[in-house]
């Protein structure tokens, strides 16, 4: 009777090793196949909701702004290029009220927000 329970426990042994040792096969070969692609890339992700996201997609040189949602994925813009150099003074920055914005692009700004979040 012993005979038998040391048989059953070495060829059970057996095989969940076999088992594991293809299973980590199978990851090595699945993960190479699905290399990162070159030519896309996300730069920065901001979370807006749950399952809500903002994405900053670079596509070769090109940049794109992207809204991604449960249901569905859009492109809002494409963005300019950040490869400008920028050589600034304290004295060359814009005054405050510069900055704030007008009616209307207040307006596209929260419709952009408020579709993104629908």
């Amino acid at each position: 009777m012993s005979g038998y329970l040391i048989n059953f426990i070495v060829y059970t042994t057996a095989m969940v090793g076999i088992i594991f040792l293809a299973v980590i096969v199978y990851k090595n070969f699945s993960a190479g196949a699905s290399s990162k692609s070159k030519f896309l890339n996300v730069e920065d992700c901001i979370n807006l909701a749950p399952r809500k996201n903002l994405y900053v997609i670079r596509a070769g040189e090109e940049k794109f702004l992207v809204a991604s949602d449960v249901d569905r994925t859009c492109l809002i813009s494409k963005l300019d290029d950040d490869n400008k150099k920028i050589d600034s003074k304290i004295d060359d920055l814009p005054d405050i009220i510069d900055f704030q914005m007008k009616k209307e692009s207040k307006k596209v700004f929260k419709n952009i927000i408020n579709n993104i979040r629908n």
